[in-house]
């Protein structure tokens, strides 16, 4: 392969990160030169049709790579009570929530992450942008993320789901009514009021 074409693939991984098949070929970069630059590792797939230059492979975190294969996902649970510091919890998986008409694509199996489907109604609540190692991603608010704590209850014990309202409580910037609005719209409100109101 000619220098100048590396030299041009190279530039668009390092501007993209993580480049798709068809922004590589926009660029006159056909299949037989992705699959060449695998054979030699110059290139790696994430994915299906998503590639990294070799590079930039230990740079990349796992959030940055999670973003970019699922741009409308919204960090959740475990991954927003860490973020926020609601609990002593330390998650072993990122959380991640899209909505139960979006599919969530295959991804590498290295990455350890776990998808919430959840309906518009509640996935469109209190969506906030953040940056977390130095990546801007989505994820839902405090008020939102308590929530859920809730919410979920087959997967999160009652002792951290109340862990996490006492420490959103301590944090003294917390909004009680936007807390209730999103129970409410949730059907979390009668499960949520009492503990709230023994807390206060």
């Amino acid at each position: 392969m000619k220098t100048e074409k590396l030299r041009l693939i190279k530039q668009i991984c390092s501007q993209a990160g993580i480049v798709r098949t068809e922004t590589l070929r926009k660029n006159g970069i056909t299949s037989r030169d992705i699959k060449a630059l695998v054979d030699e590792n110059l290139l790696f797939r994430i994915r299906q049709g998503h590639y990294i230059w070799h590079e930039g492979v230990d740079a990349l975190s796992d959030i940055e790579i999670i973003t970019k294969l699922i741009p409308d996902g919204v960090l959740c649970l475990f991954s927003a009570v860490s973020y926020y510091g609601l609990s002593t919890v330390n998650p072993t998986e990122i959380n991640i929530a899209l909505p139960r008409n979006v599919v969530p694509p295959v991804l590498p199996e290295n990455l350890h992450i776990k998808v919430y489907r959840m309906t518009d109604r509640h996935f469109n609540l209190g969506i906030v942008e953040v940056e977390v190692e130095n990546v801007m991603v989505k994820m839902f608010d405090m008020e939102k993320t308590v929530c859920d704590c809730f919410k979920y209850d087959k997967e999160i014990e009652k002792a951290i789901a109340i862990e996490v309202l006492k420490d959103y409580i301590a944090k003294g910037a917390c909004n009680i009514q936007k807390l209730l609005e999103y129970a409410k719209i949730m059907g979390k409100k009668k499960t949520i009021l009492p503990y709230l109101e023994a807390i206060l």
